[in-house]
């Protein structure tokens, strides 16, 4: 084959096809698994008609007008996270741990002074601090025969509709082209072993979180009726580096012999949504919730590069090229959120609590003022539906010792998929709390499947990820 050689010139503009931002990453930042103490991650966080606790300022504020003391919580958190991922038969696994602070906050109980059979306001509270809602710490490694297509399979197709050398692009074709993978034949576009025949192996690693500030005030009404507000100002990292891998393993190919594709991005930005709710308690026993969040208005940087690397039988040839450093600016709306509540105390026995969360993920939306999404959001609003999520919780008091449990389902966003996403997490705890201190542990472990597509799905069958996350927890609390 006549390869030709060619000395593209790089340009400075960034073509926007080789943006990351897609309905996956709106879909990344706008799921938000709520977290915070370990008391209410061991009950499943199940704490919308509760409170009492300073997680419930990111789920129901109401919650906050139930406290009658003042206190400051802080969670210090292991989380091990482990993938187990099947492709083309092959079954490859990996790990990794993480230690943050899943919690750190502050609430003010204030009374209201007023003679005591006189109905009405008891006390407004103030609460703020942070939570940790989402972990993005996770390792994975994929690896087997493919023999169906290449990368390159999906780098020629990408050409094709380039069109022209002097358009391709910098992060994929453009490398392709400059490493001798992508090359052209009597003015069209080709490359080795388009119908696979290759070994390829991908290890991803990324790390981040979303942390959300929370600014709260709550109020109670005789004990009857406790209304909260916060302001959540949720601030997002995530970073993903990615290394592709492809080799002709059984020598089919008189040229081509491996490729090594790297991805690197970083996802940075902030955002605020605002968050309303209410309790009441017709009897001692029963405690009725609910709660509103408006969408989230979060404002988005991604940075990102990409390298190639070459292993060719040519005597002559250039075997590395790198992209320019990228950026672009966005703007993500995730969906808004309903939450309806059930709590049921049997005096100082314990207690039992159930929430449902409605979350419609159709609703997502991407905007740019550089950059029209009305393709990325056409595939959200085909691709997503609404998300029914349940958490349950109970709680045993044994004296000195609180015994807790929980159970939480978040339901498939996708409209179709084999594995697609649900998510389960069964948790447990154990607490001691006397009047000026309080400690607690929970142990949470979460589980799911999820297919990933290496490039294309049109020439690649998924990969079948496996995750679990082992979360443990410990929240130091002191009443003022």
């Amino acid at each position: 084959m006549k390869r030709i050689a060619f000395a593209m010139i790089a340009t400075l503009i960034i073509s926007l096809p080789a943006l990351s931002q897609n309905e996956n990453d709106a879909f990344r930042y706008s799921f938000m698994k709520p977290g915070g103490t370990a008391r209410f991650t061991s009950m499943g966080g199940a704490f919308g008609a509760l409170g009492g606790d300073f997680s419930s300022l990111s789920t129901n504020p109401a919650g906050l007008a139930i406290f009658r003391s003042s206190e400051i919580t802080f969670t210090p958190t292991l989380d091990f996270a482990l993938v187990e991922s099947t492709y083309y038969g092959s079954t490859q696994d990996d790990m990794k741990y993480n230690f943050n602070f899943n919690n750190l906050g502050v609430v003010f109980a204030i009374p209201i002074t007023r003679p005591i059979d006189q109905p009405g306001w008891k006390s407004v509270n103030f609460g703020f601090g942070i939570n940790r809602h989402n972990n993005f710490n996770q390792r994975w490694v994929a690896e087997g025969f493919n023999p169906q297509s290449s990368l390159m399979t999906d780098f020629l197709n990408q050409a094709i509709g380039e069109g022209s050398i002097s358009n391709l692009d910098d992060f994929s074709t453009g490398l392709a082209w400059d490493t001798w993978l992508l090359y052209q034949v009597n003015g069209q576009f080709a490359v080795d072993m388009p119908n696979g025949g290759v070994l390829q192996r991908q290890e991803t690693n990324s790390s981040g979180s979303i942390r959300e500030f929370v600014l709260s005030v709550g109020a109670n009404y005789n004990d009857f009726l406790f209304l909260g507000a916060t302001l959540g100002l949720p601030s997002v990292r995530y970073e993903e580096s990615s290394v592709f891998v492809e080799t002709d393993r059984d020598n089919n190919n008189s040229i081509f012999k491996s490729l090594t594709y790297t991805n690197k991005f970083i996802t940075s930005g902030s955002g605020f949504n605002l968050k309303v709710g209410a309790i009441i308690r017709p009897t001692d026993m029963v405690r009725l919730g609910v709660a509103v969040h408006t969408p989230t208005f979060f404002k988005l940087k991604d940075e990102y590069n990409a390298i190639m690397r070459s292993s060719l039988n040519l005597s002559d040839y250039t075997n590395y090229s790198s992209s320019p450093n990228g950026w672009f600016r966005y703007e993500l709306n995730t969906p808004l959120k309903a939450i309806g509540s059930l709590g049921l105390v049997f005096g100082t026995a314990g207690l039992v609590s159930f929430d449902y969360e409605y979350v419609d993920y159709t609703r997502m939306r991407l905007r740019s003022d550089d950059y029209i999404f009305s393709s990325e959001n056409n595939i959200i609003r085909e691709n997503f539906t609404a998300q029914h999520n349940l958490r349950l919780g109970g709680e045993l008091r044994v004296d000195p010792l609180v015994l807790r449990g929980g159970y939480a389902f978040y339901s498939s966003p996708y409209k179709t998929g084999v594995n697609d996403g649900q998510q389960s997490v069964v948790s447990a705890g154990i607490g001691i709390r006397e009047k000026h201190y309080f400690i607690d542990f929970a142990y949470a472990y979460t589980f799911f499947r999820e297919d990933y597509y290496l490039y294309s799905a049109q020439f690649v069958n998924p990969v079948d990820n496996q995750y679990s996350l082992s979360r443990f927890m410990l929240t130091l609390g002191f009443r003022f």
